[in-house]
């Protein structure tokens, strides 16, 4: 007989965690929700279910799981890298693991992360299990259409992005008119959006990729109505995503908010 699944969601910022936590529970899957970034009150759910923690502490929180009986885990929401390039707040736990990294890159860490979670008999789930729906699509998604040369930038951006997102860089760019204007790296999505909408005034078009072998239990890309928002402050006129392989949060708002700033976003 199989083993019932009793999954553990570790959490960090953003309604995707709320929509995967909520989905889970309906279904009696959900043991425990661990939330190491953002608040605990948007997930609507009782304090023995909801529990915050700083997420250096893994010898509290893998105790915590198994006090749960927790078997699964999934991982889900933004997670600030700072914390684990300073290592403020890490117990020796988490020190001593830390120290096996050849560097911290992304795919690093979380193989650290991975082989820890094996260790206490707990299996890492895909993000995207749950939440297949929440996948982009290909093709144009909102009303605006692309202009100009726009779909250009998108297609020499995305080339760029996919190869920077591969090198563990990061997964977003901004472009315009066959220029780059800013590359993500460790100041996350928001912050490039920000600093090449500067640059590029309006018109610029941000491409965000996955890895070429993304592990889709770590870090599937996403976009939703934040970042709608930094882009129509910035004013940025598109997004493109790599479709099939990221995350659109929201999907229903974050495309009506697109539609109110004129902004396009398409899958490619």
């Amino acid at each position: 007989m199989a083993e019932a699944e009793r999954i553990g969601l570790i959490a960090g910022d953003g309604t995707l965690p709320v929509t995967l936590a909520r989905r889970l529970e309906a279904q009696g899957l959900l043991a425990i929700v661990i939330v190491l970034q953002g608040n605990t009150e948007r997930f609507g759910l009782g304090p023995d279910l909801v529990i915050g923690m700083p997420p250096g502490m893994i010898k509290r929180i893998l105790k915590k799981l198994k006090a749960y009986n927790v078997n699964r885990i999934i991982m889900l929401g933004t997670i600030s890298k700072q914390g684990f390039i300073e290592r403020k707040g890490f117990d020796l736990y988490a020190l001593k693991a830390f120290k096996r990294l050849r560097n911290d890159n992304d795919m690093t860490l979380f193989g650290i992360i991975n082989e820890t979670f094996e260790e206490w008999g707990m299996t890492v789930l895909p993000q995207d299990k749950y939440l297949a729906d929440c996948i982009a699509n290909t093709g144009v998604l909102t009303k605006k259409k692309p202009r100009g040369g726009m779909m250009d930038d998108a297609v020499f951006g995305m080339g760029l992005a996919r190869q920077f997102a591969s090198m563990d860089i990061g997964q977003s760019i901004v472009v315009k008119n066959g220029t780059v204007l800013a590359i993500e790296t460790v100041e996350g999505t928001d912050e490039t959006i920000r600093r090449g909408g500067a640059l590029g005034k309006k018109g610029s078009v941000v491409c965000k990729a996955a890895r070429k072998n993304q592990d889709p239990r770590f870090d599937i890309p996403a976009v939703g109505a934040h970042t709608i928002t930094t882009m129509a402050h910035s004013g940025c006129a598109m997004i493109a995503l790599e479709a099939g392989r990221m995350f659109l949060v929201d999907r229903d708002e974050t495309i009506r908010l697109a539609d109110s700033h004129g902004i396009v976003i398409v899958g490619v």
